[in-house]
This record gives C-alpha cells, structure tokens and sequence, in this order.
C-alpha cells in the first residue's frame, strides 16, 4: 500500500499567527480555510487527480511522475481539513470518508483566561446535520454523536502517539498487501506523531513537546510513504513542486 499524507490547506489560525505571531489565546477552536487555503486545495486536487499512464519501459514511479491512481480518500473531522478533503474529492471522484482519529493535536477546544486562571472550553465539533449541509461529499463509516464527534476539552497530552499508532494499525489492518493508494487529509502537529508512529521514534515519550525534533509540512503539501510487510519506506516528504511560490505556507 500507498499512503498519502496531505496537510490541509492554510486555516485562519494559521493566517493569524503569521501574521501576529503564535498564542494559545488568539485562535479559534475549529477554525475554517483562508482564500488562500481553498486555492491550494485546488492545487493538490488537480495534482493528485492525475492517473496513472506508465510508459511500458518504467517500473517504479517514487515520485509520481506518471500520476496517482488513487483508491481511497479520508479526512479528519476538523472544519479546515473537510473542506481541503471535499476540494480534493471533487477533482480525484474518489468519496470522501470520515477518519476521526487523524484530528489535530489537542482537538477542538479554546484556552481563556478567566481571572488570571486559564480555563478549557467545552465544545464538540461538526454535528452530523452540520456536515450533510456544508460537506455533502463526506461519508462516514460509523455514526458520529448528534451533539458532536468531539468529546470535548482538550486532548490528554499522552493521547496522539497512542492515537497514531492506533491509526497505522488500522490502516495496515485494512490496506497492507494490496495495491491501495490512501490519501489522508490531515494536520501538521499529529503527522509528527503519524512519524514517530510510523518509524518507532521516541516510543517512550508520549509528549511531543520533549522530543527534540520537528517534521515541517506546508499547507497543503503531500507525504508519501509505501508499506510492505518487511519495510516501509519514505518516497518523499513535505511534497510542495504542484504550489506556485505564492501559496507555499506554513
């Protein structure tokens, strides 16, 4: 199997701490694309919709140079990436169905300051009427709370390496050995986890925040690993080329 991780394109928040600097206090919990987000997932969906067209003599394509052939396409269920993954959905014909599991870091919550104390908000995400009116592209394989498919606060900071793991085993559970191309539309804080998941890398600490090394990913930019069952190997990482300059962010 193919695995394809693609960030999804440039939110508010990420506008925002560009252009004011980064703070728990200035953001908003699930937050929507910018202009420039939806025109790069434009970019990645044309890019990735290409199909495979191998020249008789080519027998590997580590960087896709003759298209895509993708079979399967997932999201996770924060605002931002739906709609990246719904863009992409749109030019791949590929459904788009629901990964909860691949969330950002910390879910959706907001940290207020309530007389000097910071307090966590209590929220819960999309509703399943929220996503049937605004994303009618995604699909969802199990039922999601009418209230919401977040459980509210924030997410226990030993939570996202067990969740990446969890993930990898399910999709090798579901997709290894076959010839599935899997795009996941996804966010930069838990594809770190996805790596270390990924390649046994600091196993014995959960907190990202002690690990000494950080994988940068642009909006929008694609990752590509292939898995065997003896090795997984990185193809490339933080795939960027299909962007023109101006819509390369972070």
């Amino acid at each position: 199997m193919q695995i394809y991780f693609i960030r999804h394109g440039q939110s508010v928040n990420n506008a925002r701490w560009q252009d004011e600097g980064y703070s728990d206090y200035n953001r908003e919990s699930d937050p929507s694309l910018t202009e420039i987000g939806v025109e790069q997932a434009k970019y990645v969906g044309q890019f990735l919709a290409q199909k495979l067209d191998w020249p008789a003599d080519v027998t590997m394509d580590t960087q896709n140079r003759y298209g895509f052939g993708l079979t399967h396409l997932y999201c996770s269920l924060m605002v931002r990436a739906v709609h990246t993954g719904s863009i992409i959905s749109s030019h791949v014909g590929l459904p788009l169905v629901a990964l909860p599991a691949v969330h950002e870091v910390g879910g959706v919550y907001l940290e207020q300051l309530v007389n000097g104390e910071t307090k966590i908000s209590i929220e819960h995400g999309g509703t399943p009427d929220f996503y049937q009116e605004v994303f009618p592209l995604l699909r969802f394989e199990e039922p999601i709370p009418e209230q919401g498919w977040w459980q509210g606060g924030r997410e226990d900071v030993d939570a996202p390496l067990e969740r990446a793991q969890d993930v990898i085993a399910w999709l090798k559970e579901r997709h290894l050995g076959t010839d599935d191309r899997v795009a996941i539309v996804t966010h930069g804080g838990f594809y770190n986890y996805m790596m270390r998941a990924i390649f046994g890398i600091a196993l014995d600490e959960p907190d990202g925040r002690k690990v000494p090394l950080w994988y940068s990913i642009c909006n929008c930019s694609v990752s590509r690993f292939d898995f065997t069952n003896r090795r997984v190997s990185l193809a490339y990482h933080n795939r960027t080329d299909f962007l023109p300059d101006r819509l390369v962010t972070y």
